[in-house]
């Protein structure tokens, strides 16, 4: 898994170089780079959480292992557990029958902006990337794929996946929580806020009853594919 993520990222070292270049001066932090831990793929429910963009990141445009060493040693926020993004994260992984720390991590846009988003010329350029989640999520293969990119990248979601629908699911509000249809995401595959708007609009634990449900149902079939 990990040799076929750096293929990619080493495929898309020219764009990444280019973008970094066509800034100077500006703090781009990225690229930003997955390598996931060896616990992701034996998880029951192997989780993907898609994010917006890092809030600060490090910049080694001409070391691609060094920017995926990175990664690593972040362990997908494992010193990070008090911030609302990965509390609401590690909840997630525990409602899917997961152990703590085992999803894997990406997002959307692999540059921040002075640890920030980013907007005009500089996301136009930034965006180029976007169609990276395409095969970074065939190569992780994952049961659930969550984006925390609420309805604001919905745009850049269609442009990286034409044809893709934002299903609505049970009461929900489709640009508070939906489900993503396409052919190259998993079935449970969703969009929502970012953690802190959930949050903060007093959504999180209704989505984390859905997502318990969906954990439940999943274990049962596993549950009765074993008795079979």
């Amino acid at each position: 898994m990990k040799e076929e993520l750096f293929r990619l990222y080493q495929n898309s070292q020219p764009i990444f170089r280019d973008i970094v270049g066509s800034f100077p001066g500006d703090e781009l932090g990225g690229p930003f780079l997955m390598s996931p831990g060896q616990n992701y793929a034996a998880q029951k429910n192997p989780l993907l959480i898609i994010g917006q963009e890092t809030n600060g990141w490090t910049y080694h445009v001409d070391e691609l292992q060094k920017q995926m060493d990175t990664y690593e040693e972040f362990n997908v926020g494992q010193d990070f557990n008090s911030t609302t993004f990965w509390n609401v994260v590690r909840k997630v992984e525990h409602v899917l029958g997961n152990d703590p720390h085992s999803c894997a991590w990406t997002n959307l846009s692999k540059f921040d902006l002075y640890g920030g988003k980013s907007y005009g010329k500089y996301e136009k350029a930034i965006a180029q990337l976007d169609k990276l989640i395409v095969d970074e999520v065939r190569i992780l293969d994952p049961k659930v794929c969550l984006f925390f990119t609420g309805p604001d990248f919905d745009n850049r979601l269609k442009k990286a996946l034409p044809g893709i629908q934002f299903e609505a699911v049970e009461n929900w509000n489709v640009k508070q929580f939906c489900r993503l249809v396409h052919p190259q995401l998993p079935e449970n595959s969703f969009r929502s806020y970012h953690p802190k708007s959930l949050r903060l609009r007093r959504l999180e634990n209704e989505l984390l009853d859905y997502l318990a449900k969906l954990g439940s149902e999943q274990l049962e079939l596993i549950k009765q594919s074993h008795a079979a």
